[in-house]
């Protein structure tokens, strides 16, 4: 046991001196550039995800383990070194004319077969199977029936072209993961590490503590902010939620409603700026945009979502009558701010540099510096050696499922492109809608949710931007409209029932049923599914139009937003009986729906509702003290 013990520990050190090397590498690329792409993106490969099956290995209890851990170590070398050759025979490739050598089809197969193993081991079995799905499909076209019938590619051609291109394992997907996502991800490691998240929850249980419900709006606020710099919404559950789901029950909340409102909450954080987790940097890169405008046009979209979730806690106080806490019981805002206020400088860093005009990479790499600068200022965050490496291989660490989901996403992507399917599929959906964008959204919307339930929200939105996102430009929708309108329901997967994995952590932290838990985050996260479907139509929600349009479409949408809240929670200002609930459900939809005349009649509704409320109040106060 001792020889086992000592073995792991030895693993250990060496995957986390490869994963500090492999961050600092990469930060020096975002700063001064790499001369190739090829070389970028396979290194990042070889480097990353040889790692997961160093570690992530059977525990030896017999002899037969030992054969496992050994393939293992088999498996993770022939990685090593299929894309490291790619890197090296990749110029005379692009160069050479004729038949593709064997060696190269042996190395990619060696890369595909073991890319699958470790997508299965970090991502799930649903990505893996997808992936081998559409490779099956790519040598079986000939036997297809009908719109998914091609000529069928012979195994040799199929690996030249995922493998010997930047169009299929190399392809946008894991180019993004290499330049973007690496060094986010490090600087969003470094703002953890000293103490960004713990800064994040006193600010927000101080802020919001003394008021109705504070411990769940703090829940909401803290879950935001950590999740702008996690992007993984189980990750930013299991952060936060640790401190905030027993404050919540504490304080009153049950806790199928504790599980759901730190899920709703963290979920956010994957679409709420400036970092919006791997997803954006890929979406900008596809519809060929600066990210700083991806990132603006987030901006309204995630402030109603969180919006709602406010107003539905507080709605959910007041039927349960939870007061705010002492002001002895919560932090000082003077000392949260003196222990870690200046780690919210990185940030503002961060969104000033990537609005003056400085390339994401560039910004994420001078905003780490300034973290470590501002951790000075404080004896709490004061940097060591020992944090430092521990950010660089945590941020390293954190990207290892990214990349090997990337790569994996990069052989859908391939095959899609080899096939024309992606085009066969895209024109399917018109046919499907008859050119109608409304139907096409909805459709759009499901496929995107099924997916969602077993696929990360950056693979969901890979394979679906070549697929649906043409096919909705075409109807008639504005491309950063198309594609959000995907990304969005590609995240929102995590709180969607049947599947809801976001919902399920958050259940098993409250110690709640999963499945109560999944279905009352669904109804608290509602806006999010209607959200799309405004800015799809109605681009001005994503800062797309003239002023005016934007501010109405705002002021409209904000009202619709409070109306849903009310017909779903029975509460907004005044209580609600079943009359009203269902004046204001009609108010919602009128008023989220762009058009003057909607508008109007949503305006008509709520009056209507207040004053209908107002008088059956007044009637039981009369009532009551007769």
């Amino acid at each position: 046991m001792n020889l086992i013990k000592d073995r792991k520990t030895m693993e250990t050190k060496i995957v986390s001196v490869i994963y500090i090397i492999t961050a600092l590498l990469y930060l020096y690329f975002a700063f001064f550039g790499v001369s190739s792409d090829m070389t970028h993106r396979a290194l990042l490969i070889a480097l990353l995800c040889p790692t997961v099956l160093i570690l992530k290995h059977e525990k030896i209890n017999d002899k037969e383990n030992v054969f496992l851990v050994v393939l293992d170590y088999l498996l993770a070398i022939a990685m090593f070194v299929a894309a490291i050759y790619i890197i090296v025979v990749f110029p005379s490739r692009t160069m050479k004319v004729g038949t593709t050598p064997k060696t190269d089809i042996i190395m990619a197969t060696i890369l595909v077969v073991v890319l699958l193993l470790i997508t299965y081991r970090t991502t799930g079995k649903f990505m893996a199977i997808l992936a081998a799905v559409f490779i099956l499909y790519a040598l079986a076209g000939r036997y297809m029936p009908g719109v998914l019938g091609h000529r069928g590619e012979t195994w040799k051609r199929l690996m030249t072209f995922l493998y010997v291109s930047t169009e299929g394992i190399f392809g946008t997907p894991i180019g993004i993961a290499a330049t973007y996502i690496m060094a986010f991800v490090v600087f969003g490691a470094f703002l953890e590490i000293f103490g960004t998240g713990e800064w994040f929850v006193d600010f927000s249980y101080a802020l919001t503590g003394r008021f109705r419900g504070g411990p769940a709006k703090n829940a909401v606020i803290a879950s935001a902010l950590m999740g702008m710099i996690s992007g993984s919404s189980a990750a930013n559950v299991v952060t936060t939620g640790t401190f905030t789901i027993p404050l919540m029950k504490k304080s009153g909340y049950s806790d199928v409603e504790s599980g759901a409102i730190e899920a709703v909450a963290s979920t956010g954080g994957m679409f709420t700026p400036p970092i919006m987790g791997a997803g954006a940097f890929i979406l900008a890169e596809y519809v060929g945009i600066r990210y700083g405008k991806v990132a603006t046009a987030s901006i309204f979209p995630a402030l109603m979502y969180y919006i709602s979730i406010l107003f539905a806690v507080d709605a959910m106080a007041v039927k349960h009558n939870i007061n705010g806490l002492d002001k002895g019981q919560l932090p000082s805002m003077k000392e949260v701010m003196k222990k870690r206020g200046a780690m919210a400088i990185p940030i503002i860093i961060l969104v000033g540099l990537i609005c003056y005009g400085y390339s994401p990479m560039k910004s994420a790499v001078f905003s780490l510096v300034s973290v470590l600068v501002c951790a000075c200022f404080s004896k709490e965050t004061r940097p060591t050696l020992k944090k430092v490496l521990k950010a660089l291989e945590r941020g390293s660490r954190s990207v290892v499922p990214i990349v090997s989901t990337c790569a994996c996403a990069g052989i859908i992507v391939g095959v899609l492109s080899i096939t024309g399917l992606g085009a066969k599929l895209s024109y399917s959906l018109i046919y499907l809608a008859h050119g109608n964008i409304y139907i096409g959204a909805v459709i759009t919307a499901l496929i995107t949710i099924l997916l969602g339930c077993g696929m990360p929200a950056a693979a969901v939105y890979v394979v679906l931007a070549s697929i649906l996102a043409p096919s909705l430009v075409k109807m008639g929708a504005e491309p950063l409209a198309a594609h959000m309108f995907i990304f969005f329901f590609s995240c929102i997967g995590t709180i969607t029932p049947p599947v809801a994995i976001t919902s399920y952590t958050a259940a098993a932290i409250a110690g709640a049923d999963a499945n109560k838990t999944g279905w009352t985050a669904f109804r608290l996260g509602i806006v999010a599914f209607i959200i799309p479907f405004i800015f799809l139509t109605s681009p001005a929600l994503i800062m797309i139009g003239t002023k005016s349009e934007i501010f109405i479409a705002m002021v409209t949408a904000t009202l619709g937003v409070f109306c849903l809240v009310g017909a779903l929670e029975g509460y907004m200002i005044f209580r609600y009986g079943i009359i009203s609930r269902i004046m204001l459900g009609v108010a919602s939809i009128c008023t989220i729906v762009p058009g003057l005349l909607t508008d109007l009649v949503g305006i008509i509704l709520i009056i209507s509702a207040v004053i209908l409320t107002v008088i059956l109040n007044r009637k039981n106060e009369k009532l009551r003290r007769i």
